[in-house]
């Protein structure tokens, strides 16, 4: 059965890029475009890995992660591992995405293959 990874970005040229290629990598890729609707994706499915963009309208990356991992705290489920990308190298967003914990931090622009080596080693492939 193939890994589920969530993408959280609002950019579109990198989604089709990373879904693409991480569908080719054998990944059951879903997309949200907006903090919120990752949220409501959570609610609904389990996922291996959360890969989200900082720098969003509305609900950030970081407060979007927050909510996920308070929902499923509160469902007494497991967090999956997160990646964080961002564009906006700002030292106290990245501080703050930091305290969550996750297993890396990447700024944009990014080496896709690079990224989906990343994805192999954290999921144990």
């Amino acid at each position: 059965m193939a890994k589920k990874i969530l993408v959280i970005d609002d950019e579109e040229l990198i989604i089709r890029s990373l879904a693409k290629l991480l569908e080719k990598s054998g990944y059951e890729t879903f997309i949200a475009k907006t903090g919120r609707d990752a949220i409501v994706m959570v609610e609904e499915e389990d996922f291996n890995l959360i890969i989200s963009d900082i720098r969003m309208p509305g609900l950030n990356g970081i407060e979007a992660v927050k909510a996920i991992y308070q929902f499923l705290d509160e469902k007494g489920e497991r967090r999956p591992p997160v990646i964080f990308i961002t564009g906006y190298a700002d030292k106290e967003c990245e501080n703050e995405a930091k305290a969550l914990d996750p297993i890396d931090y990447i700024y944009k622009p990014f080496d896709i293959a690079d990224l989906v080596g990343r994805i192999k080693n954290t999921l144990g492939e």
